[in-house]
């Protein structure tokens, strides 16, 4: 017998599972990108419940600040929402730009998914990590340049001995638009002159800095920071450049760097890093001027809290400390249609910024110590948590209410 009561309740069950479904689906953060940090990324991840976080996919700098201007996953071998992505090139004045006004942001567009934010996650060096020498290497500013642009090809051209392992050299480079490469090069850019066989020009994809987009015999591709570690393994002889990770450079050694503006040698540790980036012009202060429209004025205001090109500050050529610096960034939505996401994402700031996290050496070191990584001072990491996570006057913080009840927010 036909019994209604029943049915009701049948169908509400079955669309609770199907909300409740939907609702867990969403709760599943994807965020992807560079490599350089992606061993740090995913060990704060593993942290959280399954259910919270996707994996962090690395692709490189190049592949997720696509992935995240066009909110499409296909980039992290996925489908559907790019919540955040890691990034150690920044985004350029002309993509924010471009993503606020005619792309998915549509900034006074209710249908748009509104402000981004871009913000220093962690400073690292760019090692010169190497295989062969068994004695340690120092580089100064000529050798560096010379052996990365192919002037110089073999350990003894630089005055090193390669002992047992043979004195030609192969070098490993990034083949994929890399982050990496785009610290590396704006330095090189910086303090390269006729002791470099080209003019670096800052690219993010290294054989674009070669005449035809090829670099010279000697020099191997290899994309993500994985594939430069496993090439390099394969070699006898061998000098790359390379994130501090041990998961990447536990079987290589790391030269010391000659700073040419103190002619102090420096090897690429969390002390040497902190000084040289140290020299970077501070985040804009909570006082700071608030404009939201690059049509507006103020908007390239260097102290425009609302402008996400200015909450990450550049250090090409150092006064002192290891030469070769920056941030690896992270990029994400201000706002966002599932409340579950940007508390999700909100909590995984949180966890990354804490003390316990940032804690340098010592018997408890934090997770960002352990991967060689260099965390922000505490003022920087405490302004960031008061502007994006807590909230100030500026209404610059994830799913701020007065902001996003303006958007319909990525979804």
């Amino acid at each position: 017998m036909f019994n209604r009561n029943s049915l009701v309740a049948a169908l509400s069950a079955v669309g609770m599972l199907s909300l409740s479904g939907a609702a867990l689906a969403q709760q599943v953060v994807v965020s992807g990108g560079a490599t350089l940090p992606q061993p740090l990324y995913q060990d704060e991840i593993n942290s959280f419940p399954a259910s919270t976080f996707k994996a962090y996919v690395g692709k490189g700098s190049g592949a997720g600040k696509t992935a995240f201007l066009t909110n499409s996953a296909v980039g992290f071998d996925s489908t559907g929402v790019v919540h955040w992505i890691g990034s150690d090139s920044i985004l350029t004045q002309t993509q924010i730009n471009d993503y606020l006004t005619t792309g998915l942001g549509k900034i006074g567009n209710t249908s748009g998914h509104g402000p981004l934010v871009q913000i220093p996650s962690v400073g690292t060096p760019v090692t010169i990590s190497y295989k062969g020498p068994a004695a340690g290497v120092t580089l100064n500013k000529a050798q560096l340049c010379g052996v990365l642009s192919g002037k110089y090809t073999k350990w003894s051209d630089v005055g090193v001995s390669s002992g047992s392992a043979p004195d030609a050299f192969t070098v490993i480079y990034r083949s994929d638009s890399s982050g990496t490469t785009e610290l590396l090069t704006r330095h090189l850019q910086a303090v390269c002159g006729t002791d470099a066989n080209v003019a670096f020009s800052g690219k993010s994809t290294f054989a674009q800095e070669f005449p035809g987009n090829t670099p010279p015999a000697n020099f191997l591709a290899a994309a993500g920071s994985g594939g430069v570690a496993t090439a390099i393994s394969a070699q006898a002889s061998a000098i790359t450049y390379l994130s501090p990770d041990p998961s990447f450079t536990v079987a290589l050694e790391q030269a010391s760097l000659i700073n040419k503006n103190n002619s102090v040698a420096y090897a690429p540790t969390s002390a040497n890093v902190s000084t040289a980036l140290g020299s970077a012009a501070a985040l804009p202060p909570a006082t700071g001027v608030v404009q939201r429209d690059p049509a507006g004025a103020n908007w390239t205001d260097t102290n425009n809290q609302a402008n996400p090109f200015n909450w990450v500050r550049s250090t090409v050529n150092p006064g002192s400390g290891y030469p070769i610096v920056g941030y690896t960034n992270f990029v994400f939505s201000q706002c966002y249609t599932d409340a579950a996401v940007a508390t999700a994402i909100k909590n995984f700031l949180t966890t990354h910024y804490s003390t316990a996290n940032s804690t340098v050496g010592g018997s408890n070191p934090g997770k960002i110590d352990q991967h060689k990584l260099v965390p922000l001072t505490p003022a920087n990491r405490t302004r960031v948590l008061a502007a994006f996570i807590n909230g100030t006057t500026a209404n610059l913080n994830i799913n701020n209410a007065t902001v996003c009840g303006s958007y319909a927010g990525r979804g």
